[in-house]
């Protein structure tokens, strides 16, 4: 029977795949093509594998065992939040990709970007402080003293430090991608942003440098007017993949031992693993636990509780000594039930923690509908130099929050990369740079006043008047052609 569902969920990704594939509205720039991706890997393919492979590993480390129901019911929640993803994003987001650079959107990015070495002297210098402390205890084995970890609840916590602090080398993702943009992807200036993928990955971690590579490609995308990446940047992506994994395999050690960095003997990696068996990829048994204790043996949901946290998340631990772990009032303690260490609980695995399968429809349609509308907004907007650097900065961290499933992820994330965006338009008006919508009235008055007979931008698309000559007919049309050709 499962074998069967699982054919089923196959073939409804199939269906919808080809269906955005044929729209017309397929691009990398669009948010669904993103979920598809995790969605597809995840939670269609990945399950034929660990049938075929029996992956086990999870379920001993987590000390549980899903009942064919649970693991049923996993694939069928799965897809019905992919199907709703996908109805309510196309309610809003249902708008091909354009491309609205002119001469304009080019003359405000070199205005701007005299003002982000700026924004780049204030920020490198703390990021880098922090990258190179989190690459310290990496090189050295150490565990911060600083970190404790709830035993109810599994949440690892600040004890002493700031968590700003720590995670402030976060912003040295968008310095790098918005860098390299700005200065024309030159090799000089792609320089800041090897740095920070190079010791963001001998740390171990990898979320945060995929992410900065991945808005970086996005730029060069958006650059050359190209929805689709071309043959070269997808083997680009293949050789990403294949770092993602090497890089998770050892925890940057190899790396680090290029450098003249020390390796951990004790440390031998995942090696008993079989293909696609770790956890980088393993919401399939991470959602499987959920069934398995929500509600069946918690007795109750978490009723969108962990929305909450995004208001307690900003306050520092060390000025609230009794700030909870996790979301507050929290009613759930998956640890009652086993050892989920390390768990994401995914965007439909966050809606049946929260209220079963309406939580899955509730939550996956309210995350389709409003990842929807950004994607319509960036569109239908003019496309200035900050709406770009900031939606194709966002639009990775949503890799990380379809895994992740909670609201807090982009919320936490969100903080440092958009810091530098923020300063920038903060510098921008205190100097007062025009902007592209700025620089494109005045050259409207101009016309106007040069000729005042000029058509506006409302009256290019209107019928000429017969009552004027037809040489100032022929004028008006071809000032008019020239304006919807740029437009």
């Amino acid at each position: 029977m499962y074998l069967v569902v699982l054919v089923a969920s196959l073939m409804v990704f199939c269906g919808v795949t080809a269906v955005y594939l044929r729209s017309g509205y397929f691009s990398v720039f669009h948010p669904f093509t993103y979920y598809t991706l995790f969605h597809g890997i995840v939670f269609v393919f990945r399950p034929f594998l660990s049938v075929w492979l029996e992956y086990d590993m999870l379920y001993r480390a987590f000390r549980f065992s899903p009942s064919p129901s649970d693991k049923i019911t996993v694939i069928v929640a799965a897809c019905l939040g992919y199907l709703t993803f996908a109805f309510f994003c196309f309610r809003q987001g249902a708008i091909p990709m354009r491309f609205k650079q002119d001469a304009f959107s080019v003359q405000e990015r070199i205005r701007l970007g005299r003002y982000f070495p700026w924004i780049f002297a204030i920020c490198f210098p703390i990021g880098m402080w922090s990258l190179l402390a989190l690459y310290g205890q990496a090189s050295n084995f150490e565990v911060a003293v600083d970190m404790g970890r709830d035993a109810a609840t599994g949440v690892i916590y600040n004890t002493s430090t700031n968590g700003y602090i720590a995670e402030a080398q976060l912003m040295l993702a968008p310095l790098g991608a918005i860098c390299a943009w700005l200065f024309r992807f030159r090799l000089i200036a792609i320089a800041p942003l090897f740095v920070f993928v190079v010791m963001r990955a001998g740390t171990g971690g990898r979320g945060p440098f995929i992410t900065a590579l991945i808005s970086t490609a996005l730029l060069y995308l958006f650059e050359r007017r190209q929805r689709f990446p071309d043959l070269k940047a997808t083997a680009l992506a293949g050789v990403l993949a294949l770092a993602f994994v090497a890089v998770g395999s050892d925890r940057g050690q190899s790396l680090r031992a290029v450098f003249g960095g020390q390796t951990d003997i004790r440390y031998s990696g995942y090696t008993d693993l079989k293909f696609g068996e770790g956890m980088d990829f393993a919401n399939l048994e991470f959602f499987e636990y959920i069934v398995y204790v929500v509600p069946q043996r918690s007795q109750t949901y978490g009723y969108f509780n962990d929305v909450l946290q995004v208001f307690t998340e900003p306050i520092p631990r060390v000025l609230w000594k009794d700030k909870p772990f996790g979301a507050p009032f929290e009613r759930i303690f998956l640890f009652d039930h086993g050892t989920p260490y390390g768990m994401t609980r995914s965007l439909p695995g966050e809606g049946w923690y929260s209220l079963g399968w309406v939580g899955v429809v509730l939550w996956c349609g309210l995350c389709g509908y409003l990842l929807g509308w950004i994607y319509r907004r960036f569109v239908e907007s003019d496309q200035s130099t900050i709406h770009t650097a900031a939606y194709l900065m966002f639009l990775p961290i949503l890799i990380v929050a379809y895994r992740d499933g909670q609201i807090v992820t982009v919320f936490r994330q969100g903080i440092f990369f958009f810091t530098p965006i923020v300063l920038w338009v903060l510098v921008a008006r205190y100097f007062h740079v025009p902007l592209a919508r700025d620089m494109r009235r005045l050259a409207a008055r101009r016309r106007s006043v040069a000729d005042p007979g000029a058509p506006g931008p409302q009256q290019a698309g209107k019928a000429p008047d017969l009552r004027l000559p037809p040489a100032v007919r022929r004028r008006r049309q071809m000032i008019a052609a020239r304006r919807a050709g740029t437009s």
